[in-house]
């Protein structure tokens, strides 16, 4: 069983242990009738990698993170970062609320450190738990009811779970000041664009869903578009568009550049269906036009308000953007494309073409 494994971050709390010398959580009861995470701060986005630290666990308990300090005061470590001392925990009789509304109720495990820093941890076998925590992306927790607080601690070896959420983080981003991840973006931020220099954001949304059917994403390989192209492993939804750029699309449409999605790009070599994850999460953004912008060094399109785009939004993020971009929606206000979308018929001969004459997508 593993030692590293990912945990949700509740913010900081009142203490749950604050009497050493004993394996009870005197206070834990606290808690109860507290949620943490709503819609606009969803706890799936405070998903952190927990790891001991440079005491680890056993000092004291030989299988757990000691509750009583007065043993042991061992220590962990959150995405790397400062070592944190390991103080208390205790299980609650849970609710949870998926992003898509749904709920499900458990007996969750929390544990805190010595600041009150709380956190939500995955069980530590695959029992029924342990499966509602991978059930969807998870919006909030509400606690019910104290289950227990006598415990001699948290068991150091936990399933690996992501909560139901596979990030697709880490995609680099052209910004005026370098490359960023896109999760890092902000509304405000400038992005690099093709065709008219640094343009701001004017929306930003991620979205999880399961990676299956018509979410399943497509991984591209490092350099499975052209020299450099992408510059290191890259991770896209089936309909979002990266821009061709080749004289075999010159030859068909009339124009070098054109936009295919990336779905249709799958009989190339090194780009292919990601089939290993459950969930995944989605990050769109818009400019005040559609523009091309270059993500991990490919020329692929911003946000355009399709049907399939559409699908991919929840209802609050298209009243978001509806109030942004009036008539936008609704089709009334033009939101012409930056490239001629490829249709699909055509996508595929033009793909097929660069595949049997050996050429690169991006020339």
């Amino acid at each position: 069983m593993p030692t590293t494994f990912n945990v949700i971050s509740l913010g900081v709390q009142s203490l749950i242990d604050p009497t050493e010398g004993n394996t009870t959580a005197e206070n834990a009861g606290d808690l109860v009738g507290l949620t943490f995470g709503d819609v606009s701060n969803p706890l799936w986005e405070q998903t952190q990698s927990f790891a001991p630290g440079s005491t680890g666990f056993a000092g004291g308990t030989g299988t757990a993170y000691d509750m009583n300090n007065n043993l042991a005061n061992e220590t962990f470590s959150l995405d790397g970062g400062p070592e944190q001392t390991f103080d208390g925990t205790s299980i609650y009789n849970a609710t949870i609320t998926y992003t898509d509304g749904t709920t499900a109720t458990i007996t969750a495990v929390l544990f805190q450190d010595t600041a009150g820093n709380t956190y939500l941890a995955p069980e530590f076998s695959a029992n029924g738990d342990q499966t509602a925590l991978e059930a969807g992306a998870i919006r909030s927790l509400t606690l019910d009811s104290l289950f227990g607080n006598g415990y001699s601690g948290l068991t150091g070896t936990r399933q690996t779970s992501n909560f139901a959420v596979c990030f697709v983080q880490g995609t680099m981003i052209k910004t005026p000041s370098g490359e960023r991840p896109v999760e890092t973006l902000n509304a405000g931020d400038l992005v690099e664009t093709l065709d008219h220099g640094a343009q701001a954001i004017r929306w930003i949304g991620g979205r999880s869903v399961r990676a299956s059917g018509s979410m399943t994403p497509v991984r591209f390989a490092a350099g499975s578009l052209g020299v450099g192209c992408p510059s290191r492993p890259m991770v896209l939804s089936r309909q979002h568009r990266v821009m061709l750029d080749n004289k075999v699309a010159e030859r068909m449409t009339g124009t070098r550049q054109v936009l295919v999605p990336a779905h249709k790009l799958t009989i190339l070599p090194g780009v292919t269906p990601v089939t290993d994850q459950g969930f995944v999460t989605y990050w769109h953004f818009l400019c005040d036009a559609h523009e091309v912008v270059f993500a991990d060094n490919v020329p692929a399109e911003t946000l355009y308000l399709g049907a399939e785009a559409r699908k991919s939004l929840t209802p609050a993020a298209i009243a978001e953007i509806t109030a942004l971009f009036p008539g936008l929606m609704a089709g009334t206000t033009s939101n012409t494309p930056a490239r001629t979308l490829l249709p699909g018929h055509r996508a595929d001969r033009l793909v097929q073409r660069l595949t049997r004459n050996g050429k690169h997508a991006l020339a």
